[in-house]
């Protein structure tokens, strides 16, 4: 559910969300089953977190006017 005027524009930000969304549940599991690749893991939650403020940056500058 977007609000830009392209329908697939807003698809595909509906799917990178998704993917983000799966790829925090995955992470989150990771780190709860291979507590010994704790640094890694927890790397790669923040790599993901910064690639989400940028998706709703670019939200927010390419707008939803």
């Amino acid at each position: 559910m977007g609000y830009g005027n392209s329908q697939g524009h807003d698809d595909s930000q509906d799917g990178a969300y998704a993917m983000i969304d799966k790829l925090e549940h995955e992470l989150e599991a990771l780190e709860f089953n291979r507590p010994y690749d704790v640094v890694k893991t927890r790397k790669l939650k923040t790599h993901i977190n910064e690639l989400k403020v940028k998706l709703a940056e670019s939200e927010l500058a390419f707008g939803q006017h």
